[in-house]
This record gives structure tokens, sequence and C-alpha cells, in this order.
């Protein structure tokens, strides 16, 4: 059974992600937690106590009936459905919820909202760390059959296939095709991937129905759009590497570039970092393009 978190504001932003997830995940037993998160001004005093249980109190109201709200069309029998108020962020919300009970996917979904790129939005907060995989699903995603999956990776950067469980088990069950997707640099000699670094990522994969595809970019993203604007894609995955708030700063995060305003449904892997060797741990940003 999977056991999926889905963070909701009560917006029409959120109602679009879980109607998303609800059928994307139809077919399968799942346990979903509808979460939602309230904030408390500063206060002083014996009010304090006061305020706390009453806005607890409304989010919980709230949340019940978001519950009945989302689950009034028939769903199946082998869905279940409970609901949490937590006080604070959503990033800290859930980080600490993942401390005490293990959960398969976060969904959230995305408007591009926020103060801007850089501080980002409640998904590119959530990609940078949350240790599990992230669903980000735009305003604009059709909900249809899941027919096409993108993997955009440099193969050398994949620390473990494990992180491939969730994906392929999305392609196997909707019977989906997946494409893994290389954006090379044609002015940097280092970029070609090493062939076992290919080669352990697609043995990762064989289970689906696979293909590759090479585009020639300076840039990731505007390689990453191009694909986009010339192929149908029902979901974009990538495997983000979980780095600093200076990282996404200098602008070295292409996943959170995505995930702050995504064009399509974006899956980010979880994908635990490895230990630095001696030969990797001088490796450049330029060097590992898609984390």
């Amino acid at each position: 059974m999977y056991k999926i978190l889905l963070l909701t504001d009560f917006s029409a932003a959120s109602r679009h992600a879980v109607a998303f997830t609800q059928t994307l995940f139809a077919d399968t037993a799942t346990d979903f937690c509808f979460v939602n998160t309230f904030q408390l001004l500063p206060e002083q005093g014996y009010g304090a106590g006061i305020l706390l249980a009453e806005e607890r109190e409304i989010a919980e109201e709230t949340l019940a009936k978001f519950k009945l709200l989302m689950t009034k069309p028939p769903v199946p029998a082998h869905h279940t459905y409970r609901t949490m108020a937590i006080l604070g962020e959503p990033e800290s919300a859930v980080k600490e919820l993942l401390t005490q009970e293990p959960f398969d996917l976060v969904v959230v979904g995305a408007t591009g909202s926020g103060f801007s790129e850089f501080f980002g939005s409640v998904a590119t907060g959530l990609i940078r760390s949350a240790e599990t995989n992230v669903l980000v699903v735009p305003t604009s995603a059709t909900i249809r059959p899941l027919a096409k999956l993108v993997l955009a990776t440099d193969y050398k950067s994949v620390n473990d296939t494990a992180s491939f469980n969730l994906l392929n088990d999305l392609a196997a069950r909707k019977s989906a095709e997946l494409t893994v997707l290389t954006i090379q640099n044609p002015q940097k000699a280092d970029n070609e991937a090493f062939e076992t670094s290919v080669t352990y990522v697609m043995q990762a994969l064989d289970t689906v129905k696979t293909d590759r595809y090479t585009i020639h970019d300076e840039d990731v993203l505007s390689g990453i759009d191009t694909y986009l604007d010339t192929h149908t894609v029902d979901m974009l995955v990538l495997l983000p590497h979980h780095k600093s708030f200076f990282d996404v700063l200098r602008g070295t995060s292409i996943s959170r570039t995505i995930a702050y305003d995504p064009r399509v449904p974006l899956l980010a892997l979880y994908d635990a970092t490895a230990e630095p060797t001696p030969s990797t741990a001088s490796q450049t940003i330029d060097v590992i393009p898609f984390i």
C-alpha cells in the first residue's frame, strides 16, 4: 500500500492536485493523508494558548469539510483517507512528519506564486528538503491517462537505482512509455555520460518500455523546454539532489527552477546523496547538470 501526503491550503490548486493524484493511484491501494498547516502570529501572555486552540479547531473543521468534498465522488474501496492539522510552515511540517511515519510521496499544487523563483514556493522548498518523493501538479495539468513519462537525467548523478521504484511502478501499472532524456552540452568534452553509468540506469528501468532521446544544448533548462515544446509529455521526472539554500541562490538547481512554475506535472524522485569520494568531490555543477 502506498502512503501519500496531500498538502492542502483548500485552494483550487490544491483541490486539482488531489484529484490528479486520486486518478493516478486509482488502481492501487493507497492511504491518503490530507495535511493543512496553519500559522499563529506571535502573541504574548495568557491569550496565546486560547488562540492556538481556536486556530487548530478551525483548521480541523475545514479539513473535515475538504475531505468530504474530495471523497464525495465514489472512491475505490482500496483507498483510505485521514487528516492532520499542524502548526507551522509546510516544509518544516513535512520534515517532522517524515521522521514519525514513512510516506512514499508528498503532493503539492503549483501556481508559480511566491516571493521569487529564488525564495520559491512550497513546491521548491519541499524538493529541497523532503526526504521522499515529491509530486508537483500545476493547475494547468489535464487529468488524463498517464501515457508518456520523461526522465531527464545525465546518468552520472544517479546515486541509487532504488530511487526509480516509484517510476517503474507507475510506468508498469499505466502501461506508459518512458523516455530517458539527456541534454548534452556540445561545448564540453566531459559532458558525455560514462557507458557504465548509462548501463547502470537503463538496467534499473528494464522492466518497462523505454527509449532514449538526446538534445544538444548548452543550457539544460532550454533543452528540456525544447523537448516539451515538441513532444506530448504527461509527466516530467527528475532526481534532484538536496542542496543548500545558497546553491539555490546561485541558480544551480534545475529541478527547483522547474518546480516553481512547472509546465507539466513534475515528479521529483528522492535519491539519497552518497558520500563523496576523492574522485567525485571536486566535480562542479557544470559536470552534473541535472541536480
